[in-house]
């Protein structure tokens, strides 16, 4: 069995969606319970406002990639 770049991709993209609920939810309901302090890194509203808008956009990267982009017409 062989992994392709497009089962990477669906895995990736799993996630990203993931990540992408976690840092929604974060910044609309859970606002209060930021900053976070792990060690010498402070997660901040500025860090998480910033996760708010990359994660979507990795994800939809991700599912461009595994699902919606049509395959090479050159084997590799």
């Amino acid at each position: 069995m062989y992994s392709t770049a497009r089962e990477g991709a669906k895995f990736l993209s799993g996630i990203a969606f993931s990540e992408t609920v976690g840092h929604w939810w974060l910044g609309i309901w859970g606002g209060h319970m930021l900053p976070w302090e792990f060690g010498w890194f402070t997660f901040t509203r500025s860090f998480n406002t910033f996760a708010m808008i990359v994660w979507p956009i990795v994800l939809i990267s991700l599912v461009w990639f595994a699902w919606l982009r049509t395959p090479s017409s050159r084997s590799a």
